[in-house]
């Protein structure tokens, strides 16, 4: 991902007094991964660990967007960024929903929510978005949400909330349908709370509750099954309509921020704050199949590929990884700079985006914009671009 001294970022190494592989070495050793339980510094078990090549190539960078700005509202929720085709993809920026158009080579704002200037509108800090089905969503800090059409921007934007308590904050969405049909918004709150939404209504359906606030709820292909995580080292296997355990597994060492189910609905996928990522078989549930080690912090965002062939797992800053999901031997690891806001991949799985929230580095006194969008294309294309 280089081309003359110079990486994906615009930044040219060649022309600065350290190497790149030195300034990665300080990062990773400055870099403090947070935890949230007093005990789980200790590393995993190296026994634990699989070991995972790192050399395949599955997706090339294509190009790189710098002066399209996004962010995150809370720094453990890095959802925040969404592609519903190849010119469709969708980021968060100063509570605004910004749509990025690869082909048109430009940005528009589809939601904003800084301020409430129009009757029933409210104003709150989005937490959490998706965008599916040409429906956006966004949570906010203290249980607010917003959600409009995409394929109908005339059409008014609906505001409501889905819980008056004071650690309301939506930390997960989840856009699918429903058990019995019709799409669903799976709100997963601070409340210890998740909601089933109807996107038709825009009422709340459905409330299960669980002993630990919630940080991701993902419901199985079937839709009878769901996978719960959040402030606990446990994961829940859960009834999707009664919230009824059917399993509980607890081998994480810290809180889990994100999980994910394979198309097939038989390989699951959580991420914790211990750096670890664990895969199970809803078979045999009672231990990982696999435990994948990040590099320099807590796995936050996870997903399958449309045709389950890989996962991806993005850490907080820096680093995306990509796994053959056929057998978690080998994997390729995207290496940047920067707070990673989200990750999205489109319907077809022909291009990877990563959203990249840091907007300047300083470099031996030379400060280079490397935050915006960044494009990695699943063909092989031996062609880059920066566009600033």
């Amino acid at each position: 991902m280089y081309a003359k001294g110079v990486d994906m970022q615009g930044i040219d190494w060649e022309s600065r007094p350290v190497t790149r592989r030195m300034w990665r070495e300080k990062r990773i050793a400055e870099y403090e991964n947070y935890l949230s339980l007093e005990n789980a510094g200790d590393p995993v078990r190296a026994t634990e660990i699989k070991s995972v090549s790192t050399d395949r190539k599955y997706y090339s960078f294509k190009y790189a967007k710098l002066n399209e700005r996004c962010n995150y509202g809370h720094f453990q929720l890095r959802n925040l960024l969404w592609a519903t085709s190849k010119n469709s993809i969708y980021y968060m920026h100063d509570d605004c929903v910004r749509q990025w158009s690869p082909q048109l080579c430009n940005s528009r704002e589809v939601l904003n929510v800084r301020m409430a200037n129009t009757p029933h509108s409210r104003a709150f800090a989005i937490s959490s978005m998706a965008c599916a089905q040409n429906i956006l969503f966004t949570g906010g800090s203290k249980g607010e949400f917003a959600c409009r059409r995409l394929d109908d921007m005339a059409t008014p934007v609906h505001y409501g909330i889905t819980t008056e308590h004071s650690n309301g904050i939506s930390n997960h969405i989840h856009i699918t349908e429903g058990l019995h049909g019709g799409l669903k918004a799976i709100v997963s709150s601070n409340d210890m709370k998740t909601r089933f939404i109807n996107l038709e209504t825009l009422s709340i359906e459905n409330t299960l509750a669980f002993p630990f606030p919630v940080n991701c709820s993902s419901l199985c292909p079937d839709r009878r099954l769901m996978c719960v995580v959040g402030d606990a080292t446990e994961t829940m296997l859960v009834d999707s309509t009664t919230g009824e355990g059917v399993y509980s597994i607890d081998e994480h060492q810290d809180f889990s921020f994100a999980c994910c189910w394979s198309p097939n609905g038989r390989i699951f996928a959580t991420g914790n704050q211990d750096k670890t990522t664990r895969i199970y078989d809803v078979r045999y549930p009672s231990r990982a199949l696999h435990v994948l080690e990040g590099k320099a912090g807590a796995i936050r965002s996870l997903q399958f590929s449309h045709d389950g062939r890989f996962l991806i797992a993005a850490e907080p800053i820096d680093f995306v990884h990509i796994y053959d999901a056929t057998s978690y031997e080998h994997s390729q690891v995207i290496d940047m700079f920067g707070e990673i806001a989200g990750v999205a991949l489109t319907p077809e799985d022909q291009a990877l985006y990563v959203a990249n929230a840091e907007d300047r580095l300083s470099i031996a006194s030379t400060d280079y914009r490397i935050g915006g969008i960044f494009e990695f294309q699943k063909d092989d294309d031996p062609s880059f671009g920066f566009y600033f």
